[in-house]
């Protein structure tokens, strides 16, 4: 009997070890089914992984199928009941998953909303390095949803993430700012972390500092220099105020029309917003405006002009 009980203990590392071994390769071999576009193929093993292994993984990944529509009909319920399951499991780690599913809980998508346990789970996502759950914290601080409202701790909270260079946290800081709790809106600070968004490279910080000088320091040239620096590098919502700054820009005091170069940056613009825009209200708008530039501006502009839109257009929007 001894004997066949130390055997049996010897044995017990090395068949979990197997276990393990086996489980990793099957989410490997699923996860390569989904790079594939094998969707049906990666959900059945996927799904089997979850019901015979409980694999947090594989329910996570789950409800991405179903947030994401990969191979099915979107259906949020349904990706939040795989986010529930995936971060109450015994191993379940996964930040996102935690992330998500208090996002389910704040909009009660699939139950009741429950501010207080999206607090939770926000704070566990934080917890294993989702630094941007900080923000999503604030957001209910700011609001006194769940708990005391409280502008100025919330904004310490998102601080946090913007501090170790996350870039959404630094665009929610220049939000938070701009339109959170009257106490601690400070559009210099505003700026001050949306240049810190934009210094890293993010676009929508480009677009944001433009509403910012347009908007709330009425600086057309500062917001144009953002909105357009935007635009060029293929950011959509910046093309229409970019074309529209262009159309409006002051007329030469010696000819009392538009100059050359705004003229055709107008045209250049707004023709782009025309063909890549889906914003109705801008697509409006764009049409009244173009025919008025077509109206003063020398048909042997269009050709080099349209060539550049086609340009653009090929490389941020094939």
């Amino acid at each position: 009997m001894l004997i066949v009980c130390t055997g049996l203990l010897l044995w017990t590392p090395v068949l979990f070890a197997q276990h393990a071994l086996d489980t990793h390769t099957e989410l490997s071999e699923a996860q390569q089914w989904l790079t594939e576009g094998k969707y049906d193929k990666a959900y059945q093993a996927f799904l089997t992984l979850s019901q015979n292994q409980n694999s947090a993984l594989a329910q996570f990944t789950l409800g991405l199928f179903h947030q994401n529509g990969w191979g099915i009909t979107t259906d949020q319920e349904a990706a939040c009941h795989w986010f529930g399951k995936a971060v109450k499991g015994s191993k379940g780690n996964i930040p996102v998953a935690n992330h998500f599913l208090a996002e389910c809980l704040q909009h009660g998508t699939h139950q009741p909303v429950d501010y207080t346990a999206a607090l939770h789970w926000y704070r566990k996502a934080a917890e294993l390095g989702h630094y941007i759950s900080l923000c999503s914290i604030a957001e209910l601080i700011m609001q006194g949803k769940g708990t005391e409202k409280n502008p100025q701790l919330a904004l310490e909270q998102c601080q946090q993430a913007a501090l170790a260079n996350s870039i959404p946290a630094q665009l929610k800081m220049g939000q938070l700012y701009l339109s959170g709790d009257e106490t601690i809106r400070n559009i210099h600070q505003a700026i001050v972390w949306l240049n810190h968004a934009a210094e890293n490279g993010s676009l929508e910080a480009f677009y944001h500092l433009g509403n910012v000088y347009l908007n709330h320091l009425n600086d057309p040239v500062m917001a144009l220099k953002w909105f357009e620096t935007a635009a060029s590098q293929g950011f959509l919502p910046a093309y229409f105020p970019t074309g529209q700054l262009y159309f409006n820009a002051p007329v030469s005091e010696e000819t009392q029309m538009p100059t050359a170069e705004n003229l055709a940056k107008a045209y250049l613009w707004l023709s782009t917003t025309g063909q890549a825009s889906q914003n109705t209200h801008e697509l409006n708008k764009t049409t009244r405006m173009l025919k008025k530039v077509k109206q003063i501006m020398p048909e042997s502009w269009k050709k080099d002009l349209d060539q550049k839109i086609f340009q653009h257009l090929s490389a941020f929007h094939p």
